[in-house]
């Protein structure tokens, strides 16, 4: 048997409940998906000049998500992250930034030779002393939900953004479902100007498929063209395919899904309350459990354990923060499971904070310089007061902890070795 089928079907062979991505969960719905692996043949259409039935499926997310215009990706949000930076903006431009962004992000920046300007997470009064200092910036740059399911005030940054003449772009890539929430928490809806969407992260779709929302339509073609610099000319149609299917669940049973989903999640998370394993009130999308770990005195590798013991996958667990995902794809059983482990786990009722810089490190040079320049590979230890290079952070959850370009201080060598970062590459 070949080695990756044999490591997938001896994790199959586990049953245990998918409490991470995909959010199709392993639900059998391409029996016969390698007949549908073709290519950009006559009649398929081409996913980066689209016109024909890839157009057609790209209209109707638009018109699912009241979006200008919705276009399609079978690589991840990471592509549209790419697409979203390189038609929004233009080399040199200020972007006002989250410090909590994906490594796309920073890796766009390289490639585009963007120059952000760091805030922390949620940081409005971060955003207005950063346009009163830099009143060129053209653009704000905001990842909601972060990787642990917490939400930005979208609405305010939009209106802080346009205020000041710039555009609010969201990585959205693990809210894809938020537009079909009771409640209507999708950034195209609070005043985004662009956003992505992981639609495999929490909806029945195969991993690498996205969407990139455009409030303007008129950016449709603009907007194909920078994607088309950075994707693959070898789209899988069968991730695409899957974006087609999903279309069908988000028109008709998804609002009703979703709104179940909320009320099993909020029990739970009130349940983990109850038990001194979450905080009773926290600003998080309403489809993940985030538990903390840290309330156990249990390391990462026990709590785990006790995880699987109970026949639970999670997302991801640190020493500090466990993550569920659930979607409408889990089954009763699943959630019996979680409720089972609360049940028999208890915390003090610590919730662990997020890593927020007090002081955002100083810039010695552009990130793309940084990135492009000759660089060596140091410990840790010795990286205090030199540039770092590259970047070095775990994946999940990918968020930048030492920035291309910015020198390494005390705090950042600190984080660097909690989250067991060893070596860093600094510019020599």
């Amino acid at each position: 048997m070949n080695p990756i089928e044999k490591a997938l079907d001896e994790y199959i062979g586990k049953d245990l409940s998918r409490f991470h991505m995909p959010g199709h969960k392993g639900a059998d719905n391409f029996p016969d998906y390698y007949k549908y692996d073709v290519t950009e043949v006559f009649g398929t259409d081409s996913l980066f000049e689209s016109s024909e039935a890839i157009f057609e499926t790209e209209e109707r997310f638009a018109k699912i998500y009241t979006a200008g215009a919705s276009l399609l990706s079978a690589g991840g949000s990471t592509l549209c992250i790419q697409g979203m930076l390189a038609t929004a903006l233009e080399p040199g431009d200020k972007v006002i930034a989250a410090r909590n962004c994906h490594a796309a992000a920073v890796n766009t920046a390289a490639l585009l030779d963007l120059d952000f300007i760091w805030i922390n997470p949620r940081d409005l009064k971060g955003a207005e002393k950063a346009f009163e200092e830099h009143p060129d910036v053209k653009a704000v740059y905001l990842t909601s939900p972060d990787y642990f399911g917490v939400l930005s005030d979208i609405s305010a940054f939009a209106e802080l953004a346009h205020e000041n003449g710039a555009k609010l772009l969201v990585d959205n890539a693990h809210g894809a479902h938020l537009h079909f929430t009771p409640i209507e928490m999708h950034p195209m809806a609070l005043g985004a100007d662009m956003c992505c969407d992981s639609l495999h992260k929490s909806l029945p779709v195969l991993t690498g498929g996205a969407l990139l929302h455009l409030k303007e339509g008129s950016l449709r073609e603009k907007a194909k063209q920078k994607m088309r610099l950075f994707g693959s000319t070898s789209p899988s149609y069968l991730i695409m395919l899957s974006a087609d299917k999903c279309a069908d669940y988000l028109e008709t049973n998804a609002k009703y899904d979703f709104a179940m989903l909320n009320g099993k999640v909020a029990n739970l998370r009130y349940k983990a309350f109850e038990h001194g394993l979450a905080p009773k009130v926290r600003n998080v999308e309403p489809a993940r459990l985030t538990i903390s770990v840290k309330s156990t005195e249990m390391t990462a590798e026990e709590f785990g354990k006790s995880l699987r013991e109970h026949g639970i996958e999670p997302e991801y667990i640190n020493d500090e923060w466990a993550v569920l995902m659930a979607s409408p794809f889990n089954t009763e059983r699943d959630f019996e499971r979680v409720a089972k482990f609360i049940e028999d786990t208890f915390g003090n009722g610590f919730a662990a904070f997020e890593e927020r810089l007090s002081k955002i490190p100083e810039k010695a040079m552009s990130i793309r310089k940084a990135v492009f320049a000759e660089s060596e590979e140091i410990s840790v230890e010795d990286s205090v007061g030199r540039v770092a290079s590259s970047l070095n952070l775990p994946c999940p959850p990918c968020i930048a902890l030492a920035v291309p370009g910015e020198i390494i201080d005390e705090k950042i060598a600190e984080l660097l070795k909690k989250y067991g970062i060893e070596k860093i590459n600094v510019v020599k």
